[in-house]
């Protein structure tokens, strides 16, 4: 330091020179202890392997340093730290500045990296309104700490094919493709709160701890499809397989243009689509079979509630759910209820639509009220078991459209029997079983006229079908015995024709058509104590076959005799001929009545 002997000799001069010399060795170790610092922090860590790190890299690295004692709930890359600030809609991404850019190789570096992951904070990474650049791919990577990009666009294809990490948080993201096939999260899944997808959102097998919540969430199907099973479908969201210990929920506002897929879906808790619309139309909208829902299954609307300042800032809505595609829950299991109310079920009138669910399971109740049923949507719920069905009359398809032949339930609400038996009727065809299941619930819940009332109408609509023949012969088994439903109607027929039979004979007798006979061989003479004739034991001998009152065989009209009998006044003419072929008919009612009536009761008639 030669420049130091320039400074005057003396005690002043002493002192300037002790006092400089003391500034350099202080600024030496300050630069130092900050060359030191700097080496030590996840900043100058990444500097070494990514050269020219914008101001968010650099905000996204200090946030994620464990030794940041300071930091707040995000990382952000833009003006504002407000999600809900215009500055952060993930939509203008396009235009944001390179500022705003983070690599998405550095994003992989700090989650893989072993002295990076070292040095940072259990909290993991939470970024608000970047633009990740390049692709994010962490398939196969066992992420220690959560991932939060929220408010990010990320515009190309994000790979987490069988990853595993604690939590996952895209809110209010716009995403390409995401590709999370066999993905594990130990904890929450977030693709809501204004998270758009541009591409198929692929979940198929993966396991969430916690729940998925893509409430205000948009899905969007590939434009372009890979030549696998499926493509044509349009699949937006696909849930294939899934398995989900808590909820899944697609409500307030979610909307899918394309298919959700969640065949074979397994969840511990409720199945939410209060508020969702799914656009496909012309093809399936939703496709649930298979799937397994510990709790409940909610379609249509909902109650904002305590988060209703953070719905009305995404969008989030309470109308009721919408499609105009179809949705299939075949063979689905829900260990709760499945409620569908205030939904819409719209769609072209030539191509199938509507809500198809045959062979469910439903623990609790089955509710289907303040459904649209649009241009012939159909109502399938065939071979389906519910606890109870509850509908109303203004949510029942057209004619045609419902099917629920093989539909089980333990109660149904509103049980009236003229209504129920039009909804029975709005089938294609024609069905015994649904008949036969209202009924066994009337019977077992005392209403035994209503059953009975409905066992009829089951029988008026299977004959109905044979031509007039067979309407003619229901006809007559209707009013003898009720289909077999009501056989002592046959001894009220029978009770008519033998009162009828008394009169007819009294008559004859009066008249002097009726001739004395024997039952073997005639006299030659007339026996005066020949038995005597009782028109009522008459007629009851001549209905009743396996009975011998011994009149029948005594007594006989003679078919020349003619006479008259005044009836009322009036001059009656009485033809033996007429009284015996009315004999004749009474003895083959006999026999009819007779068997209809054991027919009906040992059930042979019926069809139970």
């Amino acid at each position: 330091m030669r420049w130091l002997e320039a400074i005057p000799k003396g005690l002043a001069g002493t002192f300037l020179r002790l006092s400089i010399a003391g500034v350099i060795i202080a600024a030496a170790i300050v630069a130092r202890t900050c060359d030191a610092s700097e080496s030590s922090n996840l900043v100058a860590l990444a500097s070494a392997q990514f050269h020219d790190l914008t101001k968010a890299e650099r905000a996204m690295l200090k946030f994620a340093d464990a030794d940041n004692v300071d930091r707040g709930d995000f990382a952000f890359a833009g003006p504002s730290e407000y999600p809900a600030d215009p500055s952060n809609d993930a939509k203008n991404g396009d235009q944001w500045g390179t500022d705003r850019q983070v690599r998405a190789a550095l994003i992989r570096w700090l989650c893989v990296a072993p002295r990076a992951i070292a040095m940072a904070d259990a909290g993991g990474i939470h970024l608000l309104g970047a633009r990740i650049v390049g692709s994010l791919n962490l398939s196969y990577v066992r992420l220690p700490f959560a991932l939060a990009l929220n408010h990010c666009s990320i515009p190309e294809r994000i790979r987490l094919h069988s990853a595993e990490i604690p939590q996952l948080d895209l809110n209010g993201s716009y995403t390409g493709e995401i590709d999370g096939e066999g993905l594990s999260v130990h904890g929450e899944l977030f693709l809501g709160y204004g998270f758009h997808a541009s591409g198929e959102v692929i979940l198929q097998d993966a396991k969430i701890d916690g729940y998925i919540d893509c409430g205000a969430g948009h899905f969007t199907h590939s434009k372009v499809e890979p030549q696998v099973w499926g493509a044509g479908l349009n699949k937006a969201l696909n849930l294939e397989a899934v398995q989900v210990r808590s909820d899944i929920y697609l409500w307030d506002g979610f909307q899918s243009d394309g298919m959700i897929y969640l065949n074979d879906a397994v969840l511990g808790a409720d199945l939410d689509l209060m508020g969702a619309r799914i656009n496909n139309q012309g093809k399936s909208a939703l496709i649930a079979d298979g799937i397994d829902v510990k709790g409940n299954v909610l379609i249509g609307s909902r109650s904002i509630g305590e988060n209703s300042a953070a719905a009305a800032s995404f969008g989030r809505i309470s109308a009721g759910f919408q499609t105009d595609g179809l949705v299939e829950f075949t063979t689905a299991r829900v260990g709760g209820n499945f409620v569908v109310t205030n939904a819409k079920f719209s769609g072209a009138a030539d191509v199938a639509h509507g809500f198809v669910a045959p062979g469910i399971f439903v623990k609790g109740g089955f509710v289907w009220t303040d459904v649209v049923v649009d241009k012939g949507a159909q109502l399938n719920l065939s071979g389906s078991t519910v606890g109870t069905l509850i509908d109303d009359q203004h949510s029942w398809p057209l004619p045609g459209q419902l099917t629920i032949d093989g539909l089980t339930y333990q109660g149904i609400y509103p049980a009236d029997v003229s209504a129920r038996l039009r909804w029975i009727n709005l089938q294609s065809r024609f069905y015994p079983q649904p008949y036969r299941q209202f009924a066994k619930v009337l019977r077992e819940s005392g209403d035994d006229r209503g059953a009975l009332e409905v066992r009829i109408a089951q029988e008026d609509a299977r004959f109905s079908r044979y031509g007039v023949v067979g309407r003619a012969w229901g006809g007559f088994l209707k009013s003898i015995i009720g289909y077999g439903h009501q056989p002592l109607l046959a001894i009220y027929w029978s009770l008519a024709v033998i009162l009828i039979g008394w009169l007819m004979v009294a008559i004859g007798s009066r008249a002097g058509v009726m001739r004395p006979t024997w039952p073997e061989n005639v006299p030659s003479d007339f026996a005066p104590e020949h038995e005597e004739l009782h028109p009522l034991l008459y007629s009851l001998d001549v209905f009743l076959p396996f009975v011998d009152l011994h009149q029948e065989h005594h007594w006989w009209p003679q078919t020349a005799a003619t006479g008259h009998c005044v009836i009322f006044g009036r001059k009656i003419p009485v033809t033996g001929s007429a009284l015996r072929y009315y004999l004749w008919t009474q003895i083959i009612a006999g026999w009819l009545l007779s068997a209809i009536f054991i027919a009906g009761i040992t059930g042979l008639i019926r069809n139970d």
